[in-house]
């Protein structure tokens, strides 16, 4: 029997009501050379049904005896695979025609490449847009230390090298910390187009469902990453962590403009590490302009909830007079540009009557 060129590995629980057209978007790829290995995992609702339904002989589906999680199911599907290369699928996004096909010339391109994934337009249950992020490829390696980027559906990965990290290792927010694991060692890549719509509804297990665990992991995550290039000994209040993965209300709660500078301070030396640390994704000027950027950006947010005096403190001790006028100066053109063009990036989340003034 041939082996297929990829297999795309869906997860199956409860997903009766977006899967027929989740499962449509794969079936219809321009690439047709692949194994579509769906599991479901313990479904009591018509998902198995509906699954059954079709009759493409790139279907194949294992059931699990009983639900065993996300981590568990991907784990399992990872061994199942019988491609060299693993497109994840989720059961309530849709794939545009030609995602497979990108991604998979792109790996083909790039050998070195362990991972490729892509833009997408956000939407809710009834498909309406809600949002598009639009984020460099060249940042996504500095980033990737704070805070999760990659939208795990788009991903097409190397399975040789998902098994060299040990696959999934992590209950919740497996994902991030998957992909922290794969950048440590291989070369990622996210491709600018939007492949992919990703659907942000009432079941969604990292928004809804297990919040708070997935908020307890990715703290404990990040607090890692940071300490791989620190030290295990260094200390990072949780609410930098926030600050750094851009919830900022932690920090604006406490009211004091000193601990607002010494966060930005730390990531200041936080970068400095990241850039003396070897790594196949490395990149100076890369990462030196992804730290500006972020830089500005939790600056740009937390200047609104502060007093003109406390406003002017802030700047002038988190930046140089050089970096200083290059801040102004990028705000000018942000409002320009906001005077022409539409939002593209998801506005912080805070309490707008919060104010230190």
């Amino acid at each position: 029997m041939r082996m297929p060129a990829v297999t795309v590995l869906m997860p199956v629980y409860n997903a009766q009501k977006f899967l027929r057209a989740a499962m449509e978007s794969i079936l219809q790829q321009t690439l047709h050379d692949f194994e579509f290995l769906i599991i479901d995992d313990g479904s009591t609702d018509d998902s198995l049904a509906i699954i059954q339904s079709f009759a493409d002989p790139r279907i194949r589906l294992y059931q699990n005896e009983q639900n065993l999680g996300i981590s568990a199911t991907l784990n399992k599907g990872i061994e199942l695979a019988t491609a060299p290369l693993i497109a994840r699928m989720d059961a309530d996004d849709i794939s545009y025609p030609d995602r497979l096909q990108r991604q998979v010339d792109y790996l083909q391109k790039n050998p070195a490449c362990a991972m490729v994934s892509s833009l997408v337009k956000v939407v809710d249950e009834q498909g309406r847009f809600l949002r598009q992020d639009v984020f460099k490829s060249e940042y996504f390696y500095y980033n990737l230390t704070f805070i999760c980027w990659i939208y795990h559906p788009t991903v097409l990965y190397r399975k040789a090298a998902v098994q060299s990290v040990s696959g999934y290792t992590a209950p919740y927010a497996e994902d991030f910390e998957l992909f922290w694991q794969l950048s440590r060692k291989y070369p990622i890549h996210n491709l600018p187009q939007v492949l992919l719509d990703y659907r942000v509804t009432s079941q969604s297990l990292h928004q809804v469902l297990r919040k708070a665990e997935y908020a307890s992991a990715q703290q404990e995550q990040i607090l890692r990453n940071i300490q791989y290039y620190t030290g295990p000994d260094c200390v990072v209040p949780s609410t930098y962590i926030e600050c750094y993965q851009h919830n900022f209300l932690p920090l604006l709660q406490k009211r004091e403009v000193q601990e607002m500078v010494r966060c930005l301070r730390m990531l200041d030396d936080l970068t400095k590490q990241i850039l003396l640390k070897d790594n196949p994704n490395r990149n100076v000027e890369a990462i030196q302009k992804a730290a500006v950027y972020k830089k500005r950006y939790i600056v740009d947010s937390l200047l609104p909830h502060l007093a003109w005096t406390q406003s002017i403190y802030l700047l002038l001790s988190v930046f140089s007079l050089k970096d200083l006028v290059k801040f102004c100066r990028a705000k000018r053109i942000e409002a320009k540009r906001k005077d022409t063009q539409p939002e593209q990036f998801p506005a912080p989340h805070l309490t707008p009557e919060l104010s230190l003034a």
